[in-house]
């Protein structure tokens, strides 16, 4: 897929107005990734032209009225917030495509309510949106109490979802003894050179979908076939249950590994080292504690809470 390639600014000031319903901006929305939204199915799970078309018809109708774009705010790259979308939406348009209800394996909690152990359905409901940009506000507060020179290490180990300050940017001028506009260029190329491995987690999240439609259908099958009572279908309901089987270890290992924090892009300790004139040791050490450090934070202030 090629997204037309704007900077991360442009984009942020037309998706912020798509979020605010603007018709132009939305216009001018569909008018740049119309192309994309039809070849994600094709392109990513192999999807028919007539399936695509009739994908597009239903984001079409749910991306219009602009209410989708308030969850991107600039911290991840246009690329994976949009991916995200455009698979959110897929996974919706498979269940209505085929008129089936949420499948989930459950189990029930201490308080006797049941919840979902399998399901990993990343689009937000309001009230979750709102937790989620409460933990971010509550992230930037305790992120701005480290001091400067630990916080450049950390913001510049994931430097492809944060965005450096002015007196950040001003310390790594000073470290390399150059200007401004030179560390801006600096972080570009840094960005762009991880661009690759957001490729590679972006092929794992297609993964974990692909894996919950071929679920899905395996469902669908032995839903089929579970009234009959011949041999044959005996025999299918076994093989469909090895395979469904097989399916849930596979994309539960692959969702470990998202929950783990494996899937994240970041920084090589030698890019940094090589940014901030320092050891890659020191590097290492130094956002351990700053993490560290961050998890204790957020400990008492949800404990405070």
């Amino acid at each position: 897929m090629s997204l037309t390639t704007h900077s991360n600014e442009e984009i942020l000031g037309l998706i912020e107005l798509c979020g605010k319903g603007d018709a132009d901006s939305l216009r001018q929305f569909f008018d740049l990734y119309s192309k994309d939204i039809y070849n994600f199915p094709i392109r990513v799970f192999h999807l028919t032209e007539d399936d695509a078309s009739d994908y597009f018809i239903y984001a079409f109708e749910r991306l219009k009225s602009g209410k989708r774009f308030n969850s991107f705010v600039g911290k991840s790259s246009f690329k994976t917030w949009f991916y995200s979308v455009l698979r959110n939406l897929l996974i919706d348009w498979q269940r209505t495509k085929r008129e089936l209800k949420v499948q989930t394996i459950h189990k029930i909690n201490k308080e006797g309510i049941e919840y979902s152990t399998i399901e990993d359905e990343p689009d937000r409901k309001p009230e979750a949106l709102s937790k989620a940009e409460d933990e971010s506000l509550k992230f930037n507060s305790v992120l701005r109490d480290i001091k400067l020179e630990n916080r450049v290490v950390f913001k510049l180990s994931f430097i492809y979802y944060l965005h450096l300050d002015p007196e950040e940017i001003l310390y790594i001028a000073s470290r390399n003894n150059c200007s401004i506009e030179d560390v801006k260029i600096m972080i570009l190329e840094l960005r762009e050179g991880l661009s690759g491995k957001e490729e590679d987690n972006l092929k794992m999240e297609d993964k974990i979908t692909s894996l919950y439609l071929n679920i899905l259908d395996l469902k669908e099958q032995k839903k089929l076939k579970a009234k009959e009572d011949s041999i044959e279908a005996v025999y299918l309901r076994e093989r469909l249950d090895q395979s469904l089987t097989k399916k849930y270890d596979q994309r539960k290992r692959l969702i470990d590994k998202k929950n783990k924090g494996l899937l994240l892009v970041r920084t090589p300790y030698r890019e940094i080292s090589r940014i901030l004139k320092v050891s890659e040791g020191g590097v290492s050490v130094t956002l351990l504690r700053v993490m560290e450090k961050i998890q204790k934070k957020f400990e008492y202030m949800t404990a405070e809470e």
